[in-house]
């Protein structure tokens, strides 16, 4: 999106203003997990690149590693804050599911609120009527996500990336999206 919104500028020959194009940049960074994530291109990282020299910022990548150790406090958020911060719906053949994404940049923050977090999970299954809810835990740094899983169709999901589900959770390597790790290896398993 900011891409798109550079673009545009650049089209219309609109100079952008220095604090427009650190934000820009900053959500370049974000949404590309610092051009790690498989849903980063070369613009992405071209356009970052020209917003962080308008921005006048020289190690746009150690501001990004700052950004994600901010979105990494997760100390007196509640476990329903957490799992809903980056929570998206979808219909996958008639079953609802939910699925939500913590970026850090250690999952060590995680261990003493991991129950928690299950059991929240599975509680959110329940009260909204999903048949799978997952939170990833995903590590920027370690490039992985730790999954972890409310379901109503475990072999669907342990299917979906040859994995075995344990204690309501697994670990993926490699993956950072979503949209392009989660969704096309679990939507096709609901229309077997």
């Amino acid at each position: 999106m900011d891409v798109a919104i550079k673009e545009m500028f650049d089209y219309y020959e609109v100079k952008i203003p220095q604090n427009l194009a650190g934000a820009m940049m900053c959500a370049i960074l974000s949404d590309t997990v610092i051009f790690k994530s498989p849903t980063c291109t070369k613009q992405d990282t071209k356009i970052c690149k020209e917003l962080a020299s308008i921005a006048y910022i020289e190690d746009y990548k150690t501001i990004g590693m700052e950004m994600f150790k901010v979105k990494s406090q997760v100390d007196g958020v509640s476990p329903r804050e957490l799992v809903k911060r980056d929570f998206k719906n979808f219909d996958m053949y008639g079953h609802k599911v939910g699925i939500g994404q913590l970026e850090v940049v250690d999952l060590s923050i995680f261990d003493d609120k991991k129950e928690d977090l299950i059991a929240d999970i599975k509680a959110l299954k329940d009260e909204e009527g999903y048949d799978t809810v997952l939170l990833l835990l995903t590590d920027i740094i370690a490039m992985g996500s730790q999954i972890l899983v409310a379901t109503d169709s475990l072999d669907i999901v342990e299917k979906a990336w040859d994995v075995k589900v344990e204690n309501d959770q697994f670990w993926l390597k490699g993956c950072l999206s979503r949209k392009k790790q989660i969704i096309p290896f679990l939507e096709p398993k609901y229309n077997l």
